[in-house]
């Protein structure tokens, strides 16, 4: 961003730098409180509209500017040095003008503007932080020099642009239509630098007018052009104020979360999964979801090579023995997520962080050397239910063993079209020997990494071992689990946004409407209760304790006591103190909100689980609740 904008050459230290900007800006935003709506972050439904608008004004602004400079004579056209080299190289210029684009709107119409607008007000914020940015680009431009007439034309230019822009996110809300602004711009620019079409043709009358040393950011006329689009925004917001951005209006649309590339949790599986996944598929990726899977391959690419050592070599080395780990089991949106969350409290326990389960095969040493890099693209809240993570967070280890092989049923959130093939794996009595072998040895493998170092027993969290019980005992004989529950209405509803919400940000194809996930869950659902209740008739009962989740929500403390005492375990003082912090930390959590079942999906539900909700003491006048908090 300050690389282009500041007419910077592109190479790889600007770009270290900008990464490293990103990444701490939003650490810090993920550990504000306020809404991320307050950062520009939101982004609305009309998104991508908004966004084209802006990249054409931005385009067609800077094209005419351009033009109209070249029929004053300050340019001249030339197509002589034209070549097919430069063609693609402007074009793969022109199409990184986005990302470039959005990185300088988070970080100073987003960041920076709402950290300075509380002690300064509107106005003040967008021209000190336009002035900001204006100076630390021309000091990068002109490092080596004192301050001359170029640069301060240049800051004059600059201040202006980035004025206009944070003046144009107030206005609308969001950084969406400056960024798509600021894009086309940039694309503008760059096509023409990098094929050569306007020569600067000396100087003339009206060069100082238009283009200063070849550079219409420097431009007088190009000032007043910019000052004028600033003070009809200006005068916008005076007569209509700004937008309210409504408080129960997702963060992210799902149509944005459907495209946007870096969103894959699995991107840093190898590249020989990667490609085994995408033959079974016959190699079927909409066309949409191109640039996902370009970002894909380029990230598994760059990550294969970087841990092959650590992949080769640990196998062969790391032989101890496990501790038999304490499993949570229970279909997802039960609730696993926050009571793994809370058990991870305990020291005594080592648990699977995200950095672990997103990169299985650095997770021992090579992991870390990237772990900064992961944070960039990292979402600072899940997209289907706004709960903080970050790359420290607790995470089931079901995505370690979709990084290690394709024995994971979470391949079909990629693979959709192939969801009944990838459910196969839920089940160990579905695979082959073969494959329960496979299975068995990757996930040996990964728990002897996250276990190397502390040597405490592992806590475990996947809501498909739930289906996999006596297979798990078989391999950690004194193994423990504790199954969560929920009542079965809230957990369809909260599955079907799952779906919805969440898999779309791993999708590479549209799915079958006819054998989707959301319409393929109820079965699945009823299979996994099935086989649990099947399992554990084999356990004794201080191998298995069970925990409803409106129980746990009621009263946090006191039913781990409870589950702890079944377990034979001690629940600790320290454990305790911690459990408290934690609750107060999470209180002002907000829960999804659903409209209510119509009487078709609650028989549907009824017909296939109703069983299991007598069981679990759910009757038909158990008050179900229009919220979902689990996970």
């Amino acid at each position: 961003m300050l690389a282009d904008l500041s007419n910077l050459n592109t190479g790889l230290g600007i770009s270290v730098l900008l990464g490293v900007v990103l990444a701490v800006l939003l650490a810090m935003i993920a550990k504000d409180r306020r809404p991320l709506a307050e950062y520009g972050l939101a982004v609305a439904p009309n998104w991508i509209r908004q966004s084209l608008i802006g990249f054409a004004i931005g385009f067609a602004a800077y094209t005419v500017y351009c033009g109209v400079a070249l029929l004053m004579g300050v340019f001249r056209f030339s197509l002589l040095d034209l070549t097919g080299y430069r063609v693609l190289s402007a074009g793969l210029s022109a199409c990184c003008s986005v990302p470039v684009a959005v990185t300088q709107q988070i970080i100073f119409s987003g960041y920076l503007f709402s950290k300075l607008r509380p002690q300064l007000g509107r106005m003040p914020a967008v021209f000190v932080s336009g002035l900001t940015f204006a100076v630390l680009a021309s000091i990068l431009k002109h490092s080596t020099e004192a301050m001359t007439l170029e640069s301060g034309r240049l800051v004059i230019g600059l201040f202006l642009i980035a004025s206009l822009l944070g003046l144009l996110r107030v206005q609308f809300g969001n950084i969406v239509f400056p960024a798509g602004l600021l894009a086309g711009a940039i694309a503008v620019r760059r096509l023409i630098r990098k094929m050569h079409l306007l020569e600067f043709d000396g100087p003339s009358d009206w060069s100082a007018w238009f283009a200063p040393v070849n550079d219409p950011r420097q431009g007088i006329w190009f000032w007043c052009m910019v000052g004028a689009a600033c003070m009809a925004c200006w005068l916008v917001l005076r007569a209509r104020g700004e937008p309210e951005v409504p408080q129960d209006q997702p963060l992210l649309t799902t149509s944005f979360k459907r495209v946007f590339p870096f969103s894959n949790l699995m991107a840093l599986a190898p590249l020989d999964v990667w490609l085994s996944c995408l033959v079974d598929a016959r190699f079927q990726v909409g066309a949409k979801y191109i640039p996902r899977l370009l970002w894909i391959l380029f990230v598994s690419g760059v990550n294969t090579l970087v841990t092959l050592p650590e992949r080769c070599i640990l196998p062969l080395v790391l032989r101890r023995k496990v501790p038999d780990p304490v499993f949570i089991v229970g279909v997802h949106r039960s609730g696993t997520t926050h009571l793994h969350n809370l058990l991870a409290l305990d020291s005594r326990f080592c648990t699977p962080r995200n950095f672990h389960t997103m990169n299985p095969f650095g997770a021992f040493f090579s992991g870390w050397l990237i772990m900064p890099i992961l944070g960039i693209f990292m979402t600072m809240k899940r997209p289907m239910d706004a709960v903080t993570i970050s790359m420290l967070s607790p995470q089931e280890e079901e995505f370690a063993l979709a990084g290690m092989c394709r024995l994971s049923p979470y391949w079909g959130f990629s693979f959709p079209r192939s969801i009944s093939e990838y459910n196969r794996f839920i089940f160990p009595r579905k695979l082959s020997a073969r494959e329960r072998a496979i299975w068995t040895r990757c996930f040996v493998h990964f728990l002897r990494k996250i276990t190397f170092w502390s040597r405490r027993r592992p806590l475990l969290k996947s809501p498909y071992n739930t289906g996999r019980v006596a297979f798990l005992r078989e391999i950690f004989p004194r193994a423990k689990f504790i199954h969560i529950y929920r009542h079965p209405y809230n957990v369809f509803q909260s599955n079907q946004h799952l779906v919805r919400e969440g898999l779309v940000t791993f999708q590479l194809q549209d799915p079958d409407p006819n054998k989707s996930a959301e319409r393929q869950f109820l079965d699945i659902y009823r299979e996994l209760m099935q086989t649990f209740y099947g399992d554990v008739e084999q356990l004794s009962p201080g191998d298995v304790a069970e925990i409803k989740f409106e129980d746990l929500e009621r009263d946090p403390i006191q039913e781990l006591r409870r589950v702890y005492r079944e377990l034979g375990m001690d629940f600790s003082d320290p454990l305790h103190r911690r459990l408290q912090r934690y609750l107060k930390n999470v209180a002002g959590y907000k829960k999804n909100r659903f409209a209510l079942l119509s009487i078709h999906e609650r028989q549907l539900i009824d017909a296939r689980l109703g069983e299991f909700m007598r069981n679990w003491g759910y009757t038909d006048d158990t008050h179900v609740d229009d919220v979902s908090h689990a996970a």
